[in-house]
C-alpha cells in the first residue's frame, strides 16, 4: 500500500517530464508528406525521395521534371527548404520553406513560406501556417499570425486560401523562416513603401500564435541563400 501511495505521488512529476502526445515521432519529411496528402490543391508538389540515407527533392509544378532543386534539409531543427532554380539560367527561381513548431500542449503547427527570387533577391512572397490541434490539419494563418502586407510593408494584404499556388497571392511581405530559433523575419519588397525594411514577428508559444516584434531596419540578408547549421 505504501508503495502504491509513493508511485502515485510521484505521477505528476512523471506525467510533466513525458513528451507530449503530439510531440511524439515528428518528423519534418513526414509532415511535409503528410500535408501533400491532407491539404491537396495548393500545397507544393515537390516530392521528396531518400536513397542510402540522402534525401533530394523533384519535380513541382513551376518548371516540371527539368527543374533544378536543391534541398535543404534540418531533421533536428524540423526546418526544409527547397530551391527551385527554373529549367534554365533566366528562370525566376522559386523557394519554399516548410518549419514546424510546437504550441503549448505539444501538437505541431506548420509554417510554409514561399517566394519568388530574381538575381538571388526576392520580389514577392507568401506565408501560411497549419495547425493539427483539432485532430486534422486546418489552415489557420489568420489566427495565429499578423497580417504582414499590411501591419509590416504597408501595403494591401493578399487573400491566400487552400488551393493557393506557384505565382498566385504573392505579396509584398516576404517571410524568412527560421532554421535556428523560433522567430519569423519579414521583409518588405518593392513597390512597398517599406521595402529593404521589416520587422521580427516573435513566437509566442505559451498563447499559440506570433506577434509583431522589433523592427529590422535592413539591409536585408540577400542574396537569399540556404541558412548555415549552427
Amino acid at each position: 500500500m505504501r508503495h502504491r501511495i509513493a508511485l502515485l505521488a510521484l505521477l505528476p512529476a512523471l506525467c510533466a517530464l513525458a513528451p507530449a502526445a503530439g510531440a511524439q515521432k515528428l518528423d519534418i519529411v513526414d509532415l511535409y508528406r503528410e500535408m501533400q496528402v491532407a491539404r491537396g490543391a495548393g500545397f507544393p508538389t515537390y516530392e521528396i525521395t531518400e536513397t542510402n540515407g540522402k534525401a533530394t527533392a523533384s519535380g513541382g509544378i513551376l518548371y516540371g521534371p527539368r527543374a533544378r532543386i536543391t534541398l535543404t534539409l534540418d531533421r533536428p531543427r524540423f526546418y526544409l527548404r527547397i530551391d527551385d532554380r527554373g529549367d534554365d539560367d533566366g528562370a525566376s527561381a522559386f523557394i519554399t520553406e516548410f518549419v514546424m513548431w510546437l504550441d503549448r500542449e505539444g501538437f505541431p503547427l506548420v509554417g510554409l513560406s514561399e517566394r519568388g527570387l530574381k538575381g538571388g533577391v526576392p520580389f514577392a512572397g507568401r506565408v501560411r501556417f497549419y495547425s493539427r490541434a483539432s485532430g486534422r490539419w486546418n489552415l489557420v494563418t489568420g489566427e495565429v499570425f499578423p497580417t504582414p502586407d499590411e501591419t509590416v510593408c504597408g501595403t494591401a494584404h493578399e487573400e491566400i486560401d487552400e488551393s493557393t499556388s506557384a505565382w498566385e497571392g504573392l505579396g509584398r511581405a516576404v517571410a524568412v523562416l527560421p532554421r535556428a530559433g523560433t522567430d519569423i523575419a519579414v521583409w518588405c519588397v518593392g513597390p512597398s513603401p517599406k521595402a529593404g525594411t521589416g520587422a521580427l514577428v516573435e513566437w509566442d508559444r505559451a498563447n499559440g500564435r506570433f506577434r509583431n516584434g522589433k523592427a529590422l531596419d535592413g539591409p536585408p540578408p540577400w542574396p537569399d541563400v540556404p541558412p548555415p547549421a549552427r
